[in-house]
């Protein structure tokens, strides 16, 4: 199998390349910087340098492709988010029509079926829209959200044991390990099922911030606390961190869809995870926060 896999340096496009590779495919990346992937090249990864905002180098990328993982990363200091998104959706739409019966497995988002409303992954709507407009062989990945965005907080549980959002503790989401992700990405790639397909990623518990934060305080021995504060002042906080007022317009509002969009499942299939938050917070976040500490010391 020839595979090309989109943002080879993320949580999930890393993993995910490593994985296809250990099951000797013959994989392509795209690369913004190649040399953050000398690791997958070392292993016999073909390495396309450029963005995959660009048609021409997603074209380069696809061609004799029989697959493609999708990923339209976030850009946190980007004053049009919305409209990166949409031109990196139609340079892989343009790949698509040209070459109509290439496999992709596109990550999208819960919340994805909302054309409106949700912050970023808005984008994520209109990327599924596209691809299914353009391509015979799409499967979009709706997981809920990433365990992984703990990570964000990493500075504020440094230096005052605090997660602060603009949601309630109680809220409940089917965080998913990225690592859970890759494995099914790699499966839907590795085995192409043909139409247009929308899949359901959850992880294997429901947990609410919370409990988010005392199963993370526990793995490092602190006591770890949600702190809910308005919208407007988590904005000017992320402003401040030096994210895009858009974009932490943008991420403030899909907090404030989380009701309506966690748990809610669209798709025509629901995939279970097997990481718990427990066992990624002891040997993924741990060892995080313990570098980010010392860092700070």
């Amino acid at each position: 199998m020839k595979i090309t896999v989109t943002t080879p340096t993320g949580h999930i496009g890393n993993k995910l390349a490593n994985l296809l590779l250990d099951r000797h495919s013959d994989v392509t990346v795209v690369a913004r910087h190649p040399e953050k992937v000398k690791d997958l090249a070392s292993r016999g990864a073909k390495v396309i340098r450029g963005e995959h905002s660009d048609p021409a180098v997603v074209e380069q990328a696809v061609r004799g492709a029989d697959a493609l993982f999708w990923l339209t990363p976030s850009e946190p200091t980007s004053h049009d988010p919305l409209g990166l998104a949409r031109r990196m959706a139609e340079a892989g739409a343009s790949a698509l029509r040209k070459h109509p019966n290439l496999h992709v497995v596109q990550l999208s988002s819960a919340g994805a079926f909302l054309p409106s409303g949700t912050g970023p992954i808005v984008g994520l709507y209109e990327t599924e829209e596209k691809f299914r407009d353009a391509g015979k062989n799409i499967v979009s990945l709706r997981p809920n959200e990433f365990m992984e965005n703990v990570f964000f907080s990493l500075p504020t549980i440094v230096a005052q044991d605090s997660i602060y959002t603009s949601l309630p503790g109680s809220a409940r989401a089917w965080f998913i390990a990225t690592q859970d992700i890759a494995e099914i990405a790699a499966e839907f790639l590795l085995k192409p099922i043909e139409g247009h397909h929308v899949i359901d990623l959850v992880g294997p518990q429901e947990v609410s911030l919370d409990e988010w934060a005392r199963i993370a305080g526990q793995a490092i021995a602190k006591q770890v606390r949600v702190v809910t504060v308005p919208g407007d002042k988590l904005k000017a906080a992320m402003s401040q961190a030096g994210m895009s007022s858009e974009m932490a317009a943008l991420l403030v509002e899909m907090e404030q869809a989380f009701p309506e969009i966690m748990g809610q499942f669209k798709g025509e299939e629901k995939r279970v995870g097997k990481v718990t938050f427990s066992q990624f917070a002891r040997d993924v976040f741990a060892p995080e926060y313990k570098k980010a500490a010392l860092v700070a010391a």
